[in-house]
Protein backbone atom coordinates (compact mmCIF):
# COMPACT_ATOMS: atom_id res chain seq x y z
CA UNK A 1 0.00 0.00 0.00
CA UNK A 2 1.35 3.41 -0.98
CA UNK A 3 2.16 6.09 1.57
CA UNK A 4 -0.65 8.31 0.26
CA UNK A 5 -3.22 5.49 0.56
CA UNK A 6 -2.06 4.75 4.11
CA UNK A 7 -2.30 8.46 4.94
CA UNK A 8 -5.87 8.67 3.62
CA UNK A 9 -7.02 5.51 5.43
CA UNK A 10 -5.41 6.66 8.67
CA UNK A 11 -7.20 10.02 8.54
CA UNK A 12 -10.56 8.41 7.72
CA UNK A 13 -10.14 5.98 10.64
CA UNK A 14 -9.30 8.87 12.97
CA UNK A 15 -12.41 10.76 11.84
CA UNK A 16 -14.64 7.73 12.45
CA UNK A 17 -13.19 7.17 15.93
CA UNK A 18 -13.75 10.83 16.89
CA UNK A 19 -17.40 10.73 15.81
CA UNK A 20 -17.97 7.41 17.60
CA UNK A 21 -16.40 8.67 20.84
CA UNK A 22 -18.41 11.89 20.63
CA UNK A 23 -21.66 9.98 20.24
CA UNK A 24 -20.78 7.70 23.16
CA UNK A 25 -19.86 10.60 25.41
CA UNK A 26 -22.96 12.64 24.56
CA UNK A 27 -25.26 9.65 24.99
CA UNK A 28 -24.06 8.80 28.48
CA UNK A 29 -23.90 12.43 29.61
CA UNK A 30 -27.49 13.06 28.52
CA UNK A 31 -29.01 9.69 29.38
CA UNK A 32 -27.29 8.42 32.51
CA UNK A 33 -27.78 11.43 34.73
CA UNK A 34 -29.43 10.80 38.12
CA UNK A 35 -33.20 10.44 37.79
CA UNK A 36 -33.09 9.75 34.01
CA UNK A 37 -33.79 13.16 32.44
CA UNK A 38 -35.61 11.66 29.43
CA UNK A 39 -38.16 9.91 31.62
CA UNK A 40 -38.49 13.00 33.82
CA UNK A 41 -39.20 15.16 30.78
CA UNK A 42 -41.71 12.73 29.28
CA UNK A 43 -43.76 12.62 32.47
CA UNK A 44 -43.37 16.32 33.31
CA UNK A 45 -46.73 18.08 33.82
CA UNK A 46 -45.40 20.94 31.67
CA UNK A 47 -44.80 18.67 28.68
CA UNK A 48 -47.46 19.26 26.00
CA UNK A 49 -47.51 15.67 24.69
CA UNK A 50 -50.43 13.39 25.58
CA UNK A 51 -50.29 10.47 28.01
CA UNK A 52 -50.58 8.05 25.07
CA UNK A 53 -47.60 9.65 23.29
CA UNK A 54 -45.67 9.56 26.57
CA UNK A 55 -46.21 5.78 26.80
CA UNK A 56 -45.01 5.36 23.22
CA UNK A 57 -41.87 7.42 23.89
CA UNK A 58 -41.17 5.52 27.13
CA UNK A 59 -41.37 2.22 25.27
CA UNK A 60 -39.34 3.56 22.34
CA UNK A 61 -36.44 4.72 24.50
CA UNK A 62 -36.45 1.45 26.50
CA UNK A 63 -36.25 3.29 29.80
CA UNK A 64 -36.84 0.03 31.66
CA UNK A 65 -33.53 -1.38 30.39
CA UNK A 66 -29.99 -0.71 31.57
CA UNK A 67 -27.92 2.16 30.21
CA UNK A 68 -25.70 -0.18 28.17
CA UNK A 69 -28.72 -1.85 26.59
CA UNK A 70 -30.20 1.55 25.75
CA UNK A 71 -26.90 2.59 24.21
CA UNK A 72 -26.62 -0.52 22.05
CA UNK A 73 -30.20 -0.11 20.81
CA UNK A 74 -29.54 3.55 20.02
CA UNK A 75 -26.41 2.61 18.03
CA UNK A 76 -28.39 0.08 16.00
CA UNK A 77 -31.06 2.67 15.28
CA UNK A 78 -28.43 5.27 14.40
CA UNK A 79 -26.98 2.87 11.83
CA UNK A 80 -30.39 2.90 10.13
CA UNK A 81 -30.69 6.69 10.28
CA UNK A 82 -33.09 6.70 13.24
CA UNK A 83 -32.25 9.62 15.55
CA UNK A 84 -35.29 9.22 17.81
CA UNK A 85 -38.27 11.45 18.49
CA UNK A 86 -38.73 14.85 20.08
CA UNK A 87 -39.96 14.75 23.68
CA UNK A 88 -42.06 17.88 23.18
CA UNK A 89 -43.50 17.66 19.66
CA UNK A 90 -43.37 13.90 19.09
CA UNK A 91 -41.87 14.50 15.63
CA UNK A 92 -38.91 12.49 14.44
CA UNK A 93 -35.59 14.20 15.11
CA UNK A 94 -34.49 13.40 11.56
CA UNK A 95 -37.36 15.47 10.14
CA UNK A 96 -36.56 18.37 12.48
CA UNK A 97 -32.92 18.32 11.42
CA UNK A 98 -33.93 17.96 7.77
CA UNK A 99 -35.89 21.20 8.06
CA UNK A 100 -33.27 23.13 10.04
CA UNK A 101 -30.00 22.05 8.39
CA UNK A 102 -30.61 23.66 4.94
CA UNK A 103 -31.31 27.01 6.62
CA UNK A 104 -28.10 26.90 8.66
CA UNK A 105 -26.03 25.37 5.84
CA UNK A 106 -26.89 28.22 3.47
CA UNK A 107 -26.11 30.80 6.16
CA UNK A 108 -22.83 29.13 7.18
CA UNK A 109 -21.71 28.71 3.56
CA UNK A 110 -22.27 32.37 2.73
CA UNK A 111 -20.67 33.46 6.02
CA UNK A 112 -17.63 31.30 5.28
CA UNK A 113 -17.24 32.85 1.82
CA UNK A 114 -17.51 36.35 3.28
CA UNK A 115 -15.03 35.49 6.07
CA UNK A 116 -12.56 33.98 3.61
CA UNK A 117 -12.81 37.00 1.30
CA UNK A 118 -12.28 39.41 4.19
CA UNK A 119 -9.33 37.40 5.49
CA UNK A 120 -7.62 37.26 2.08
CA UNK A 121 -8.04 40.99 1.46
CA UNK A 122 -6.76 41.85 4.94
CA UNK A 123 -3.80 39.44 4.77
CA UNK A 124 -2.59 40.41 1.30
CA UNK A 125 -2.93 44.09 2.17
CA UNK A 126 -1.02 43.58 5.44
CA UNK A 127 1.86 41.78 3.70
CA UNK A 128 2.11 43.20 0.16
CA UNK A 129 0.71 46.76 0.31
CA UNK A 130 3.39 49.24 -0.85
CA UNK A 131 2.70 51.65 2.03
CA UNK A 132 3.88 50.70 5.51
CA UNK A 133 1.02 52.70 7.03
CA UNK A 134 -1.53 50.66 5.06
CA UNK A 135 0.21 47.42 6.07
CA UNK A 136 0.17 48.31 9.76
CA UNK A 137 -3.47 49.41 9.58
CA UNK A 138 -4.44 46.11 7.95
CA UNK A 139 -2.60 44.16 10.67
CA UNK A 140 -4.64 46.01 13.31
CA UNK A 141 -7.98 44.98 11.78
CA UNK A 142 -8.11 41.28 12.85
CA UNK A 143 -7.77 42.00 16.61
CA UNK A 144 -10.61 44.53 16.30
CA UNK A 145 -12.82 42.02 14.45
CA UNK A 146 -11.97 39.32 16.99
CA UNK A 147 -13.00 41.48 19.94
CA UNK A 148 -16.48 42.21 18.58
CA UNK A 149 -19.08 39.48 19.33
CA UNK A 150 -21.26 38.40 16.41
CA UNK A 151 -24.47 39.30 18.22
CA UNK A 152 -23.27 42.91 18.64
CA UNK A 153 -22.48 43.09 14.93
CA UNK A 154 -25.88 41.55 14.17
CA UNK A 155 -27.77 44.06 16.31
CA UNK A 156 -25.90 46.98 14.72
CA UNK A 157 -26.61 45.68 11.21
CA UNK A 158 -30.28 45.23 12.04
CA UNK A 159 -30.52 48.72 13.49
CA UNK A 160 -28.89 50.36 10.47
CA UNK A 161 -30.06 48.32 7.47
CA UNK A 162 -33.44 47.12 8.71
CA UNK A 163 -34.87 49.59 11.21
CA UNK A 164 -33.31 52.81 9.88
CA UNK A 165 -32.80 52.26 6.14
CA UNK A 166 -35.52 49.62 5.68
CA UNK A 167 -33.43 47.71 3.12
CA UNK A 168 -33.94 44.29 4.70
CA UNK A 169 -36.88 42.90 6.65
CA UNK A 170 -36.13 41.98 10.25
CA UNK A 171 -38.84 39.28 10.27
CA UNK A 172 -39.83 37.92 6.85
CA UNK A 173 -37.60 35.72 4.68
CA UNK A 174 -36.47 37.55 1.53
CA UNK A 175 -34.15 34.85 0.18
CA UNK A 176 -30.50 35.70 -0.40
CA UNK A 177 -31.18 39.27 0.67
CA UNK A 178 -32.12 38.06 4.15
CA UNK A 179 -28.98 35.91 4.32
CA UNK A 180 -26.53 38.74 3.80
CA UNK A 181 -26.80 40.53 7.16
CA UNK A 182 -26.57 37.40 9.38
CA UNK A 183 -23.76 36.09 7.16
CA UNK A 184 -21.76 39.29 7.65
CA UNK A 185 -22.47 39.21 11.40
CA UNK A 186 -21.07 35.67 11.58
CA UNK A 187 -18.18 36.31 9.20
CA UNK A 188 -16.58 39.38 10.80
CA UNK A 189 -15.31 37.74 14.04
CA UNK A 190 -14.58 34.45 12.25
CA UNK A 191 -12.43 36.14 9.59
CA UNK A 192 -10.01 37.48 12.21
CA UNK A 193 -8.11 34.26 13.10
CA UNK A 194 -8.01 33.24 9.43
CA UNK A 195 -6.48 36.60 8.51
CA UNK A 196 -3.95 36.48 11.37
CA UNK A 197 -2.69 33.01 10.43
CA UNK A 198 -2.62 33.90 6.73
CA UNK A 199 -0.63 37.07 7.47
CA UNK A 200 1.91 35.02 9.41
CA UNK A 201 2.10 32.36 6.72
CA UNK A 202 2.53 34.83 3.86
CA UNK A 203 5.11 36.84 5.81
CA UNK A 204 7.17 33.72 6.52
CA UNK A 205 6.92 32.48 2.93
CA UNK A 206 7.88 35.90 1.55
CA UNK A 207 11.16 35.82 3.52
CA UNK A 208 12.28 32.44 2.17
CA UNK A 209 15.46 32.31 0.01
CA UNK A 210 13.61 30.88 -3.00
CA UNK A 211 11.74 34.21 -3.39
CA UNK A 212 15.02 36.05 -4.03
CA UNK A 213 16.06 33.33 -6.47
CA UNK A 214 12.79 33.67 -8.39
CA UNK A 215 13.22 37.45 -8.56
CA UNK A 216 16.80 37.08 -9.79
CA UNK A 217 15.50 34.89 -12.61
CA UNK A 218 13.22 37.71 -13.70
CA UNK A 219 9.90 36.14 -12.72
CA UNK A 220 7.08 38.66 -12.52
CA UNK A 221 6.09 39.76 -9.00
CA UNK A 222 2.47 38.69 -9.39
CA UNK A 223 3.56 35.16 -10.35
CA UNK A 224 5.89 35.02 -7.37
CA UNK A 225 3.16 36.18 -4.97
CA UNK A 226 0.22 34.13 -6.26
CA UNK A 227 2.08 31.17 -7.72
CA UNK A 228 4.62 30.52 -4.97
CA UNK A 229 4.26 32.63 -1.82
CA UNK A 230 0.48 32.26 -1.56
CA UNK A 231 0.65 28.50 -2.14
CA UNK A 232 3.34 27.87 0.46
CA UNK A 233 2.00 30.39 2.96
CA UNK A 234 -1.61 29.19 2.93
CA UNK A 235 -1.15 25.66 4.32
CA UNK A 236 -1.56 26.60 8.04
CA UNK A 237 -4.58 28.70 7.07
CA UNK A 238 -6.45 25.62 5.87
CA UNK A 239 -6.48 24.23 9.41
CA UNK A 240 -7.87 27.44 10.86
CA UNK A 241 -10.43 27.65 8.05
CA UNK A 242 -11.66 24.16 8.93
CA UNK A 243 -11.95 25.08 12.61
CA UNK A 244 -14.06 28.11 11.71
CA UNK A 245 -16.76 25.77 10.40
CA UNK A 246 -17.42 24.75 14.00
CA UNK A 247 -17.40 28.41 15.05
CA UNK A 248 -19.93 29.26 12.35
CA UNK A 249 -22.27 26.50 13.48
CA UNK A 250 -21.89 27.51 17.13
CA UNK A 251 -22.38 31.18 16.31
CA UNK A 252 -25.55 30.40 14.39
CA UNK A 253 -27.39 29.69 17.66
CA UNK A 254 -27.31 33.37 18.63
CA UNK A 255 -27.28 34.87 15.14
CA UNK A 256 -30.32 32.92 13.94
CA UNK A 257 -32.22 33.98 17.05
CA UNK A 258 -31.41 37.66 16.39
CA UNK A 259 -32.41 37.46 12.73
CA UNK A 260 -35.47 35.20 13.30
CA UNK A 261 -34.15 32.30 11.20
CA UNK A 262 -35.46 28.76 11.81
CA UNK A 263 -32.21 26.84 11.44
CA UNK A 264 -30.05 24.74 13.76
CA UNK A 265 -29.64 27.70 16.13
CA UNK A 266 -33.38 28.06 16.56
CA UNK A 267 -33.75 24.28 16.97
CA UNK A 268 -31.07 24.17 19.68
CA UNK A 269 -32.49 27.18 21.51
CA UNK A 270 -35.96 25.60 21.53
CA UNK A 271 -34.63 22.17 22.57
CA UNK A 272 -32.56 23.59 25.45
CA UNK A 273 -35.48 25.67 26.67
CA UNK A 274 -37.78 22.61 26.65
CA UNK A 275 -35.10 20.10 27.79
CA UNK A 276 -35.64 18.07 24.63
CA UNK A 277 -32.60 15.81 25.06
CA UNK A 278 -32.93 13.65 21.91
CA UNK A 279 -32.90 16.80 19.77
CA UNK A 280 -29.90 18.22 21.66
CA UNK A 281 -28.05 14.93 21.28
CA UNK A 282 -28.77 14.74 17.55
CA UNK A 283 -27.64 18.33 16.97
CA UNK A 284 -24.40 17.77 18.87
CA UNK A 285 -23.69 14.63 16.83
CA UNK A 286 -24.57 16.33 13.54
CA UNK A 287 -22.37 19.35 14.29
CA UNK A 288 -19.46 17.19 15.43
CA UNK A 289 -19.78 15.04 12.30
CA UNK A 290 -19.70 18.14 10.07
CA UNK A 291 -16.69 19.47 11.99
CA UNK A 292 -14.80 16.16 11.74
CA UNK A 293 -15.62 15.68 8.06
CA UNK A 294 -14.49 19.21 7.27
CA UNK A 295 -11.17 18.63 9.02
CA UNK A 296 -10.85 15.28 7.22
CA UNK A 297 -11.28 17.01 3.86
CA UNK A 298 -8.61 19.53 4.83
CA UNK A 299 -6.27 16.73 5.89
CA UNK A 300 -6.77 15.07 2.50
CA UNK A 301 -6.14 18.36 0.68
CA UNK A 302 -2.78 18.89 2.41
CA UNK A 303 -0.90 16.33 0.28
CA UNK A 304 -2.30 17.93 -2.88
CA UNK A 305 -0.75 21.27 -1.90
CA UNK A 306 2.45 19.76 -0.52
CA UNK A 307 3.15 16.11 -1.54
CA UNK A 308 5.82 15.89 1.17
CA UNK A 309 3.04 15.64 3.77
CA UNK A 310 1.75 12.23 2.68
CA UNK A 311 5.32 11.03 2.30
CA UNK A 312 6.12 11.90 5.92
CA UNK A 313 5.46 9.48 8.80
CA UNK A 314 1.70 9.39 9.49
CA UNK A 315 1.86 10.75 13.01
CA UNK A 316 3.89 13.72 11.75
CA UNK A 317 1.99 14.25 8.51
CA UNK A 318 0.32 17.47 9.48
CA UNK A 319 2.10 19.93 11.74
CA UNK A 320 0.28 20.82 14.93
Amino acid sequence: MSLRARYVLHRIAQAFIVVALTYTFVFFVLNVLPGNPIESRIHSPENPISAKDAEVLTAYYNLDKSALEQFWISVQRLAHGDLGYSLTSGKSVSSLLGTAIPQTASLAALAFLVAAALAVVIAFTAVFAPSSTVRETARAVPPIFLSVPSFIVGLVLLQVFSFQLGLVSAVSDEGVKSLLLPAVALAIPVSAPIAQVLVQGLSTAARQPYVDILRSKGLREDRIVFGHIAKNGSIPTLTIAAITVGELLAGSVITETIFSRTGIGYLVEDAVRNQDLPVIQAVVIAVSAVFVITNLVVDLVYPVIDPRISAAPTKEAVPA
